[in-house]
This record gives C-alpha cells, sequence and structure tokens, in this order.
C-alpha cells in the first residue's frame, strides 16, 4: 500500500477496521504478538482521566525535552491533522513511517488464521500503529494517552507501564464506561500496575471524598503504588491571565524549597493540570536523573498545547476551547469568570448530539453569554444548529440565530464589540483552526 499523506493513512486504517467503537483488549492482545509485541518495548507513563490528559501529557513531555530525553508523546484526537497524534521530540512522525506500521499490520491482519476473529477497531489499529513507531525509534521514555476509557482502552495493552498519572474524573462517554462517576472512575482506576507510582488528582469540587477513597481501595487492591495530588504537593496562589497561568507548587517533602512557575496554558485548573505533570516529573527523577527544579521550572514555561483556551485572533478577540461536556465546561465558566468578569461574552457553540448537550449549558448560565448556534460540517454525530437552538433558547439564553456553518456563526459574533468564545466540542476547534486564515481577515 502507497500512502502519499495522513487522508490516505486514515482511509487506510478505516479500511482494515472493524466500525465504531468496542471495547475490549481481545482483538489487539491476538495482533500485538504478530508485530513483535512493540507494546513492551518501551517505557511508558500512562495518563488516564476524563478531561485535561492532552495538557498533562503536553507539560511532562516539555519537561522530559528540557532535560534531552528522548520523548514519545501519543495523543487523540487530532485537532486538524492526524500527524498530531504521535510526535518523537516534538516533531510530527511522517506519513511514510505511518505507512510503513500500516502495511505492517495489514500484513499480520492477513495472517490470521482463524477468519472468524473481528478486527481491531481503528483507534486500535492506531495504537498498533503508534507502538510500532516507538519502539523502532528506542525513545527514552514515551507518554501514552488513554482514549476515552481505562481498563478496555487500547492503550492499556503497554508492558512496561512506569508511572501512571490520572487527571480529574467527570461523566462522559457513559455508553460505554457506565452512567455514574464512581463505575466510570473505577473503569480508568483499572489501568493501575503492581508496585507502580500513580497519582490521581482528585477534584474534590466535584466529587468530595468518594472518589480520592475508592482510588485509595483500588490501588491497595492492585498493589499498586497511589498517591492523591495533594499528598504530594501543595498549589497555592494561582492567577490566570490571557497570556498563562502562574502558581506556587510545593513539594509536601520539601516544604523549604518552593517553586515559583508559570505555564502558558490559561486557567485556573491549568495550575493543577501542571502540577499533576510535576509530580510525576519528580518521581521519575529517580530513574531520570537529570530532572532538577530548574529543568522542571523551564520545562512548564515551555508548554504547548493548542485548542484550550487558546487566543486565535487579538481583534477582534476570538478564544477556542475544548470543552465539550460538564466537567469541562465548568472549568471552562470558572476561567471565563475570573478573566471577563461582568463582561458580557459571546459564545459560538456546537455540540455533539451524544454529549450531555443539556448538562453542559446549564454550566453556561452564570456567565448571561448570547450563544450563535452552530454546527460541525460532515459530522454525522453533530446536534443540528437548529436543534441546538431551539433547546438553549428554551433554557433561557440570549441566542442570536443559527448558523450552519461556523464561520459564518463566527462572523456574526464577531461584528459585535463583545470577545468570542468558540466551545463545546474539539471537533469545532479543529475546524476554527483549519481556517485560521479567513478568521485572521475579520475586523470589528
Amino acid at each position: 500500500m502507497n500512502c502519499l499523506d495522513f487522508a490516505d493513512i486514515e482511509k487506510a486504517l478505516t479500511e482494515l477496521s472493524s466500525p465504531g467503537i468496542v471495547p475490549g483488549l481481545d482483538r489487539l492482545l491476538n495482533l500485538l504478538p504478530r508485530l513483535g509485541n512493540p507494546q513492551n518495548a518501551f517505557p511508558a507513563i500512562h495518563v488516564v482521566g476524563t478531561n485535561g490528559k492532552g495538557s498533562v501529557c503536553a507539560t511532562l513531555f516539555s519537561i522530559l525535552r528540557e532535560v534531552g530525553y528522548k520523548t514519545a508523546v501519543y495523543t487523540s484526537p487530532h485537532l486538524i491533522s492526524f500527524g498530531e497524534r504521535l510526535h518523537i521530540n516534538g516533531k510530527e512522525v511522517s506519513a511514510d513511517r505511518w505507512c510503513a506500521a500500516v502495511n505492517k499490520i495489514k500484513t499480520a491482519l492477513n495472517s490470521f488464521e482463524d477468519s472468524s476473529l473481528c478486527a481491531p477497531t481503528y483507534f486500535e489499529l492506531v495504537t498498533a500503529a503508534a507502538f510500532l513507531i516507538i519502539a523502532e525509534e528506542k525513545v527514552d521514555i514515551a507518554i501514552i494517552e488513554a482514549g476515552l476509557g481505562g481498563r478496555l482502552d487500547a492503550t492499556n495493552t503497554l508492558g512496561n507501564v512506569i508511572l501512571t498519572l490520572i487527571t480529574p474524573i467527570g461523566v462522559d462517554h457513559t455508553e460505554y464506561l457506565g452512567n455514574d462517576i464512581c463505575t466510570i472512575a473505577m473503569e480508568k482506576f483499572a489501568v493501575m500496575r503492581k508496585d507502580t507510582p500513580a497519582i490521581f488528582s482528585s477534584d474534590s469540587s466535584l466529587n468530595g471524598g468518594t472518589l480520592a477513597d475508592l482510588f485509595r481501595k483500588t490501588a491497595l487492591d492492585l498493589c499498586a503504588q497511589g498517591y492523591l495530588l495533594s499528598e504530594t504537593c501543595s498549589v497555592r496562589d494561582a492567577v490566570a491571565s490571557l497570556d498563562g497561568t502562574s502558581f506556587i507548587y510545593e513539594r509536601n517533602s520539601h516544604r523549604e524549597s518552593a517553586l515559583e512557575l508559570y505555564t502558558p496554558l490559561v486557567g485556573l485548573h491549568q495550575a493543577e493540570n501542571a502540577a499533576l505533570a510535576v509530580s510525576g516529573a519528580y518521581l521519575l527523577s529517580d530513574e531520570y536523573k537529570h530532572i532538577s527544579d530548574d529543568v522542571i521550572k523551564d520545562g512548564v514555561a515551555k508548554t504547548s498545547w493548542p485548542g484550550r483556551f487558546e487566543t486565535i485572533n487579538k481583534q477582534p478577540l476570538i478564544i477556542v476551547d475544548g470543552a465539550h461536556n460538564p466537567h469541562a465546561m465548568k472549568r471552562l465558566a470558572e476561567t471565563l469568570n475570573a478573566l471577563h468578569k461582568g463582561n458580557k461574552l459571546n459564545i459560538v457553540l456546537a455540540m455533539m448530539k451524544d454529549k450531555d448537550v443539556r448538562g453542559t449549558l446549564e454550566l453556561l448560565k452564570e456567565l448571561d453569554p448570547i450563544l450563535y448556534c452552530t454546527q460541525v460540517p460532515n459530522m454525522g454525530r453533530g446536534m443540528a444548529a437548529a436543534e441546538l437552538s431551539l433547546l438553549a433558547a428554551e433554557m433561557g439564553f440570549a441566542v442570536s440565530g443559527n448558523h450552519e456553518n461556523p464561520l459564518d456563526a463566527l462572523r456574526a459574533s464577531a461584528s459585535t464589540s463583545r470577545p468570542t468564545i468558540c466551545c463545546g466540542s474539539l471537533f469545532l476547534v479543529g475546524y476554527m483552526k483549519g481556517h485560521i486564515n479567513e478568521i485572521a481577515r475579520l475586523r470589528t
């Protein structure tokens, strides 16, 4: 198979895979031995949770890169290009490398003696290809972000996990993970490994002590070295601006050496995400001995993670954010309240119909925004702009019409003097960033 670009890679993977999302590890565990078990060939940091996984991965990578360790980062989904999913030392892996990996997978699938075996899903094949490339690169360490789950997620086939980081957990993907927060958390906590450190960034404001207790019990049952983030450090004096977030990080075991840290990622919750990455880095420092306070400080300051409260235009002010569920929208609302309190905001909103749309909208009410409802073109999962507009109006929002084309919604919003926030789906963020040149021509 010849692949000219990433579109060809995506097409080939789609043709080889089983349709839809089918939780389970059997399909991948049948395939990986035929590929030489690449999942065992590198030490890995496994990052799971509901929101904030990408920010944690990006921060930890920036720290490790500052030292010079050869580091792979595997994340999903991508915003614009498939190539965003895998970076080695900060550079996207080429389409040629992906093509070679997909060809090996195709050969392995053809070798299955039992034709009744179900082919792996799209995400499972992408993960297998990523593991192949990472193994071939002989990296010092790989940072692997889980997909939607944990226990039955394709990334849980990793064979050499040296650290598990668990971001705050909220209710999402209930059709696969369960309908209540504890069931969902159990799916995430199940990835912890025996005798391996794991840190959970428990969000007490959302779920009290329930999940912290469940984490401790699960870590004990799995013989993992479980730590709550609050047990490893304290985070204080967080201040967010449009330029980033500053905060004080203090290791509980080294209170005399508090660090004044700054991350370019915007939002008070980004202080917590950065703290999780920093605490993880300190746990790694026994083996990765070049990690130091100065390295951590410089690494955090150089973090880059597009699409999360990212300013894509200054005049007029246009911000994109991937908030797509109640947990993430709560964080976005907190950030907007802190930065724009008392100022009227416009929100260009698109949502997937399989999300908790009503629950997500509820969290925007305190902002009293003007909504410009839209939809992501050619997205079957998307809620129609007219349907979203009707629901928002029914809930008491000021709705300034609905627009099938997101750029039409953005133009209408930008014609006012108010800042515009584009949110509700990472697909919307990707669409807007993919049309950045047109957006740059907008003027109030």
